[in-house]
């Protein structure tokens, strides 16, 4: 059973003890203080709970807003991966122009040894994570 960790209008958050897994919900375009928000405890949680795997379940969202990505590049992505990410489950965006901002993002996780993984369906993306 997940451990809700935040659950807002914009997102919901949860942590899976068993798996070691964060898992993130957009539940709507979600930029500034809300997704720094978001990512700031995801990473606070990754750190405390020793996670290596991350399910972003970004339906709801569109491209991420330049600053937020500065904000994440700086902030968020140093401290996951001196955590330790290994696996990463992205349900892509549902608007063209999110996905392909995540494909960028994709790409440079995956140079820094990150395994990615792209689904349409969050479910297929837990059962994957769960069986690595």
């Amino acid at each position: 059973m997940p451990i809700t960790i935040l659950d807002n209008e914009y997102a919901s958050l949860w942590y899976y003890p068993e798996d070691k897994i964060i898992h993130h919900q957009f539940k709507q375009y979600i930029y500034g203080e809300h997704f720094r928000e978001v990512m700031g405890t995801s990473a606070e949680a990754y750190e405390k709970y020793g996670c290596r795997k991350y399910l972003s379940d970004d339906r709801g969202n569109s491209a991420i807003h330049p600053e937020d990505r500065a904000w994440g590049d700086a902030n968020f992505t140093p401290r996951v991966i001196k955590a330790g990410w290994t696996h990463w489950a992205l349900v892509m965006p549902k608007k063209v122009i999110g996905q392909l901002n995540m494909a960028r993002l994709v790409a440079e996780y995956r140079s820094m040894g990150v395994e990615v993984k792209v689904f349409s369906d969050p479910d297929k993306a837990m059962e994957w994570l769960k069986a690595q």
